[in-house]
């Protein structure tokens, strides 16, 4: 299966509930490409499974191979990361780099408005 594919799949069986399998595929993807796509996916599976501190690192690793690439849900997922892991410091930075953005597109303020929700529950 070609990693579209499979990453397809993945975000199916994550979706489905089935989120040792979408793991399981998520991993592999990642370990054979570079692609933020596959990491953040994996991250959020990560997440869904309350594997926060694994997640951390995916989605690091995300962000540090393509910074422009689905930033503010990369960073927002992992200021909750850090939340859920008692890092408040990381966290408060992140959510602050969030809340402050400007919506990408038109009706898209969800992650700044989420990241506000978020510090005032920090502080």
């Amino acid at each position: 299966m070609d990693k579209d594919k499979s990453y397809r799949r993945a975000h199916e069986l994550q979706t489905s509930g089935k989120l040792s399998q979408a793991l399981q595929l998520y991993s592999q993807l990642t370990a054979s490409s570079n692609d933020p796509r596959y990491f953040i996916a994996y991250g959020m599976c990560l997440q869904d499974l309350n594997h926060w501190k694994q997640s951390i690192a995916v989605l690091k690793r995300a962000i540090d191979l393509k910074p422009s690439y689905c930033l503010p849900d990369a960073q927002l997922s992992l200021a909750i990361a850090y939340i859920k892991t008692n890092r408040k410091k990381e966290a408060i930075k992140l959510l602050s780099l969030c809340a402050a953005r400007a919506p990408e597109y038109p009706s898209y303020d969800t992650i700044p408005n989420k990241a506000k929700e978020l510090l005032k529950e920090c502080k």
